[in-house]
């Protein structure tokens, strides 16, 4: 008998989320005459990769033999403010994000971009040197305009 596993529950509603996102990709607009492909194929390509891994994770819970599954042991509840505490960082992460796509359209991409990968990289990195704010630094400076640029000269897609 079939149970569904963590594994196979995950790769299910993947598959059935990506089906639907894939599917809404058919209401994007055409590619214009200027275009060489349609603004839908990289979210197509990303949700086709996403499907196919997803399916690749259904296939391997149906080959996995019981012997070879380490049951996990029993974890004891946490509260609410333990799990919080615990996972601090990823829901600042979300928060960070959240803002981030608030401010975007208000005060500009770069100013945005800068302000939130300084931000988030140094919650990654818990900025506690010199040598680490250096880093967080270079890479923010560097990449942002770097990424501006390529869109809006190379792919000459104008950011906000």
């Amino acid at each position: 008998m079939l149970t569904l596993t963590k594994d196979r529950a995950l790769a299910l509603a993947m598959l059935a989320l990506t089906g639907i996102l894939l599917a809404e990709t058919r209401n994007i607009a055409p590619p214009t005459s200027w275009q060489p492909y349609g603004s839908a194929l990289f979210p197509q390509i990303l949700l086709g990769i996403i499907a196919v891994l997803s399916l690749l994770l259904l296939l391997r819970t149906f080959f996995v033999s019981p012997a070879d599954r380490k049951d996990e042991p029993d974890r004891p509840r946490r509260s609410l403010a333990a799990w919080i505490r615990h996972n601090g960082t990823v829901l600042s992460l979300f928060g960070l994000f959240g803002l981030y796509a608030l401010l975007l359209p208000l005060i500009g991409y770069l100013p945005a971009t800068l302000a939130f990968l300084v931000t988030s990289l140094a919650l990654l990195l818990g900025i506690d040197t010199r040598r680490k704010w250096i880093i967080n630094l270079t890479v923010s400076c560097t990449l942002a305009p770097l990424v501006y640029v390529i869109f809006r000269f190379v792919l000459n897609v104008w950011l906000p």
